[in-house]
C-alpha cells in the first residue's frame, strides 16, 4: 500500500532546524501526526508526507523557507518550499501540495490522507487525487467549524469535506456535524506511541518518601477545571500530600498565589515534555478536571487521558463526552466536578492502598498499550482505507 499523507508534520531533523532558529510551534500536531506516520509505516506501508512547514510571521520574519528532505523510520518527507508572506503561503502549499501529488507516482493501492485542518495543503493534495482517481480520506481532530476560522476558509473545508471518500475522526459525535454524505468513516480517538511498552517506569515517589504527588499538566486556564482542583485539592487536607502543576494559562498567576499560602501547592510552569512525561510516571495520581459540559466536549477525545494512561500512574477524570466508555473501567471518574466533589474523590482515592492504586494504573498502561498504540491504530485506518474506501 502506497499512503500519500498530508499535514505539517516533521522529520527531527527539520523539527530540530526549525525549534533552533524558534521558528515553529504546535508540537501537539507533531506528537500526533508523527506517531500515526510511524505507525503506519510500521504496517508496511509506503509512506509519503508532504509537509507544509510549520511557520509564519510571528514565528520568523525570513520569507522564502526551504528544507531539504529526510527519510525517517520508513517515512519519506517532501518539505514544501514556503514563501512566508500572507495569503503566498497558503498559496505556494496549496500548490505545492497539488503538484507533489500530481507527479507521485502512482502505485496499487494508493491513498491519500490528510490532514482537514491544514486547508491550504489538505485542498491541494485532494483536488490532485480527483485527478489521478486516488482515494481520500481525512483526518479530523477538531470541527473546524468551532475554532477561530474565516467565513472563506470554513466554506472551504465543508466544500472539502463533500468532496473526500471517508471520515478518520476522533468522537462517534464528529460524524453527524461533518459527514452529511454518510461518506465511510472510522473512529479513532487517538493513540499512544508503541515504544513505550519497552521502557521500564520509574519508581513513585510515594514509594520513596511516602509523600502523595498529585499532578495536572496541561493547559492551565479556568475553562478546563484547573480552579476546581486547586480548591478541591486544598479541602481535601490530605496528609502528606502535594499537588503540582504543569503548563501555563490564565490561572496561573492564580496557582503562584496559591503557592505563597499552602506549602502543599507546587506551581511547576512550563516544562519540557520529557520532564513532564518523568513527573507523571513518578506521580501517585493524575488528574484531568477538564468540564463535561460544555458541546465542544462531545467533538473532541481528551489526548491528555491517554498520555496519564500510558504512564502507569492512576487516572481520576470528569466523564467527558468524547471518551468511549470502554476507558472507564481503567480510570477514575469524577462525577461531581466542584470543588468538594473533587476533595471527595481524592480522599476516596488515597482511602485505597498505594498497591491498589498502582493496579489500576498498570492495568490503564496495558489497555491503551495493547489496544490504542500508534501501530494498531495505523493498522485500523489501513483495514478502513482498504475495505470502506478503496474504490
Amino acid at each position: 500500500m502506497q499512503i500519500l499523507y498530508g499535514s505539517s508534520c516533521c522529520g527531527k531533523n527539520a523539527w530540530d532546524a526549525l525549534l533552533k532558529n524558534k521558528a515553529t510551534s504546535g508540537y501537539a500536531v507533531q506528537k500526533y501526526h508523527g506517531l500515526l506516520l510511524k505507525g503506519l509505516a510500521a504496517n508496511s506501508s509506503d509512506v509519503n508526507c508532504f509537509s507544509a512547514l510549520p511557520v509564519n510571521r510571528t514565528l520568523t520574519k525570513k520569507t522564502l523557507i526551504r528544507i531539504k528532505d529526510e527519510t525517517e523510520n520508513n517515512v519519506c518527507f517532501h518539505y514544501i518550499s514556503t514563501v512566508n508572506l500572507p495569503l503566498l503561503k497558503r498559496l505556494t502549499v496549496f500548490f505545492g501540495s497539488f503538484f507533489g501529488v500530481l507527479f507521485t507516482k502512482r502505485k496499487p493501492d494508493t491513498f491519500i490522507v490528510c490532514d482537514c485542518l491544514n486547508v491550504a495543503n489538505a485542498y491541494g493534495m485532494m483536488l490532485a487525487g480527483k485527478l489521478k482517481k486516488i482515494p481520500v480520506a481525512t483526518i479530523v481532530t477538531d470541527l473546524p467549524d468551532m475554532m477561530s476560522q474565516s467565513g472563506i476558509t470554513r466554506r472551504i473545508n465543508n466544500r472539502f469535506f463533500k468532496s473526500v471518500d471517508g471520515f478518520i475522526i476522533l468522537t462517534e459525535q464528529m460524524n453527524a456535524r461533518i459527514n452529511l454524505k454518510a461518506k465511510p468513516f472510522v473512529v479513532l480517538e487517538g493513540h499512544v506511541d508503541s515504544a513505550l511498552g519497552e521502557a521500564e517506569a520509574d519508581k513513585k515517589e510515594e514509594q520513596l518518601s511516602g509523600k502523595k504527588v498529585v499532578v495536572y499538566a496541561g493547559s492551565v486556564n479556568r475553562i478546563y477545571g484547573i480552579e476546581n482542583l486547586v480548591e478541591g485539592f486544598l479541602l481535601s487536607n490530605l496528609d502528606n500530600a502535594e499537588l503540582r502543576v504543569y503548563g501555563d494559562g490564565d490561572y496561573a498567576e492564580k496557582v503562584k498565589e496559591t503557592e505563597k499560602k499552602y506549602s502543599s501547592v507546587k506551581y511547576m510552569g512550563v516544562c519540557d515534555n520529557s520532564e513532564v512525561v518523568k513527573a507523571e510516571q513518578s506521580a501517585a495520581l493524575l488528574v484531568n478536571p477538564r468540564p463535561a459540559a460544555p458541546e465542544y466536549t462531545k467533538y473532541s477525545f481528551p489526548s491528555k487521558n491517554m498520555e496519564y494512561m500510558v504512564s502507569g500512574t492512576p487516572v481520576l477524570t470528569t466523564k467527558l463526552p468524547g471518551m468511549p466508555k470502554e476507558y472507564y473501567p481503567y480510570v477514575y471518574l469524577l462525577e461531581d466536578e466542584t470543588p468538594m466533589g473533587v476533595s471527595d474523590a481524592l480522599r476516596e482515592i488515597f482511602s485505597l492502598t498505594a498497591d491498589e492504586r498502582g493496579k489500576k494504573g498498570q492495568a490503564a498502561r496495558r489497555f491503551v498499550l495493547e489496544h490504542k498504540s500508534n501501530v494498531i491504530q495505523a493498522k485500523r485506518i489501513i483495514d478502513f482505507l482498504m475495505k470502506e474506501v478503496k474504490r
